[in-house]
């Protein structure tokens, strides 16, 4: 085995170093400028700087990393620790298996965009625009989402068909675009570079059209839709420019087919289409917050109750001609009965509603009731313009909305004036938070927390956003205005173009595995995975190496020890700590991500904690098991550190708070073991707390 040493330009040395005539030695003045050369499975350990610049240089190495610089030099520890550590590297890699390279062949140069709003179609033009093949699937019977049932888009009032219809006349033209309308995803198979893709098709119903619009004067049947009537029978100015029924609200009367001089089928059937893809794109926008579950505004019980785009659909097409309107913001955001989060753009949309009605009625009273107004960046000149145009801001969150006399009553108390004001309107706009389409990432396996999804570092894999090859464009994944969605749906573009180039992914990360013999099939750790990497397949379970990311939070919550993480396995741990601990010792056991960097923060900024400290670098907080703590203090450490993320910050989605629940589980194990819970802590560290990291070591030294 070889052990690479780097000087770090004369920083670096370390005399007499033996470790056996298996392990061969080697020093180099700067690693970062040596072209070093590691052989294909060949083990290797490597001591200089830090881990995070040297698996950057050797991304392919099977290789543990020691870092003597920040650890060691800078902490002017002593030289025999740095010998400590480099036989302990040395140890664990001897006893780990060897990591097998994961290769993931792109067998379709093709990508599934789901979702035609804004990102979508943009990011369809995009890849459209590169060559490659793009199947564009729309759950609605016409393209365009929500932008396309907008009048304006502020600040500018630009008409939305200035930015939609442009895309749709690019998309649709292109020849290497298949669309996708009525449609939905009911079934998804395979893994990145290889998607077996299905698709549910529903009927349209209008099989051929001249577009007359003598269908839509026989129908009977009235919708209201997001603020508007139509009937059951409708089109869009957008694309396909064809009728199509809604049969959710089509009672079949027939009325449509007998003057129709085409071709209407009422007994259309669904169909079934299978596609295959390399990637896919969710681009499915933002929802509405469910506004009912609000009950204190009225919303559905009030008929002039109403959320920004009914209201914008009302007002646009003239139904709506409003004398005295209330606004109000974070209706079910910021609230933990509801939404804890602020959606950023509902206070932008109700500035937005205010500027349409003054624009179409200037005579209309105009009230915005906010927690704090959140016009963000450059458009705080649009809430003063509305300031000048005589909006009235009232600095508060309504408690309810009452009728009174045939009126509505905005009850609200005004902080700025420390007033109860009770504000009467004719038309009350309720700007909602926003939740994402929850119903297609649970298709596709990704995992939300709170309500968005948790985006996923890619490790080894290349440009993605999340696993498997699945992007997240728009707001999608959190809330943003057409400016914003555009920007993101085009960076999405970029790494689908970089990734459907290549003919494969290859991965040196390490991933977890199963030992068969072990396993019970208990399900433990397929409930304890963020990225749905784990399945039952013929009655035994299965890791997907596409799909996990290394976070070895399923071995450590596997009760039979049959789960396992390359480089991380417990042989691999045990004699790291085996040939580390000695007496008095602090063993740490810190995240790769946030605690780990706070130690080579220390060694910047002249912080320094004892040399007693045994530091290794973990994947997560959450991986660290019970057994490692427990041995660690048999062989006469004086206590165990978990350093791990900030909650809601972990990187692998919910680890640190796992690891939490573990802590609590091992203090119950020590004291029947008769060790003092005093012994073990668990911390959120940051990476620049440097001091908080001193100080817990010097508390845990005086304990």
């Amino acid at each position: 085995m070889r052990l690479i040493l780097c000087h770090c330009n004369g920083l670096i040395s370390i005399p007499d170093l033996d470790f056996g005539p298996d392990i061969k030695i080697e020093w180099y003045d700067d690693l970062c400028k040596e072209g070093i050369k590691i052989g294909e499975g060949e083990k290797v350990v490597i001591a200089g700087c830090s881990p995070s610049l040297m698996e950057g240089l050797f991304p392919d190495a099977d290789a543990e990393f020691v870092n003597l610089k920040d650890h060691i030099v800078l902490m002017n520890h002593p030289l025999e620790k740095a010998k400590e550590l480099l036989r302990a590297a040395i140890e664990k890699a001897k006893t780990g298996p060897e990591i097998k390279k994961k290769t993931f062949a792109i067998k379709s140069r093709s990508a599934a965009v789901i979702g035609s709003g804004v990102a979508g179609l943009d990011l369809t033009k995009a890849l459209t625009g590169a060559g490659i093949k793009t199947y564009l699937i729309e759950k609605e019977p016409f393209l365009g989402g929500t932008v396309a049932k907008l009048d304006r888009l502020y600040p500018e009032a630009t008409p939305w068909s200035h930015t939609v219809l442009p895309l749709i006349s690019i998309v649709v033209k292109n020849k290497d675009v298949e669309i996708f309308t009525s449609s939905e995803i009911t079934d998804i198979k395979g893994e990145i570079g290889n998607y077996n893709i299905q698709i549910k098709i529903k009927p349209r119903g209008v099989i051929e059209c001249n577009n007359c619009g003598t269908c839509v004067s026989v129908c009977p049947i009235t919708v209201q839709d997001n603020g508007r009537v139509r009937k059951a029978i409708y089109t869009s100015n957008t694309y396909p420019n064809i009728y199509a029924i809604d049969f959710n609200a089509c009672n079949k009367c027939g009325e449509c087919v007998k003057v129709c001089p085409k071709k209407i089928d009422l007994n259309e059937k669904e169909r079934i289409v299978n596609i295959n893809a390399g990637t896919i794109a969710v681009a499915t926008g933002l929802k509405f917050y469910d506004l009912t579950k609000v009950e204190e505004y009225g919303y559905g019980r009030y008929p002039n109750v109403m959320n920004v785009l009914e209201f914008e659909r009302k007002v646009a097409d003239g139904s709506l001609v409003p004398k005295k309107v209330v606004f109000v913001c974070c209706a079910g955001s910021r609230d933990k009965n509801h939404l804890p989060y602020c959606s950023r753009i509902c206070c932008f949309l109700a500035l937005k509603e205010a500027k349409l009605v003054i624009d179409r009625y200037p005579d209309t009273r105009i009230f915005v009731c906010a927690i704090d107004m959140r016009s963000y960046g450059n458009f705080e000149y649009f809430y003063d313009t509305l300031r000048e145009l005589g909006v009235t801001f009232v600095k508060g969150k309504p408690s309810e909305v009452v009728r009174k006399n045939g009126n509505l009553v905005v009850k609200v108390e005004d902080l700025y004036t420390n007033e109860l004001l009770e504000i009467d309107a004719d038309t009350v706009v309720l700007s909602s938070g926003f939740v994402p389409d929850k119903e297609t990432f649970d298709k596709l396996g990704i995992k939300t927390y709170g309500d968005f999804p948790v985006y996923f570092e890619s490790g080894k894999l290349g440009n993605i956003e999340m696993p498997r090859g699945i992007f997240i464009a728009g707001s999608s994944s959190f809330p943003a205005g057409v400016a914003e969605t555009l920007v993101d749906s085009r960076k999405s573009a970029f790494s689908i173009i970089n990734l459907l180039q290549k003919d494969s992914i290859e991965s040196n990360q390490p991933i977890a595995y199963v030992n068969e013999d072990y396993c019970s099939v208990c399900k433990t750790c397929i409930s304890a995975c963020p990225y749905n990497a784990i399945m039952i397949e013929n009655e035994k379970i299965k890791i997907r190496s596409d799909l996990c990311m290394g976070c070895g939070i399923c071995a450590s919550a596997c009760p039979a020890a049959a789960s396992r993480l390359e480089k991380f396995t417990a042989k691999e741990i045990s004699a790291w700590i085996r040939n580390l601990t000695k007496s008095g010792d602090i063993i740490a056991l810190l995240c790769k991500w946030s605690a780990y960097n706070a130690t080579e923060t220390a060694a910047y900024t002249n912080v320094h904690y004892p040399e007693n400290v045994k530091i290794l670098r973990v994947p997560c907080s959450g991986a660290v098991e019970p057994n490692h703590i427990i041995q660690a203090l048999n062989l006469g450490a004086r206590g165990v550190l978990i350093g791990g993320c900030y909650p809601n910050a972990c990187h692998y989605a919910k680890g640190n708070f796992r690891a939490r629940a573990r802590e609590q589980i091992l203090k119950e194990t020590l004291d029947l073991l008769g060790l003092s819970k005093k012994y073990i802590r668990l911390e959120w560290i940051g990476k620049d707390e440097a001091k908080k990291f001193e100080k817990i070591i010097n508390e845990m030294n005086q304990a």
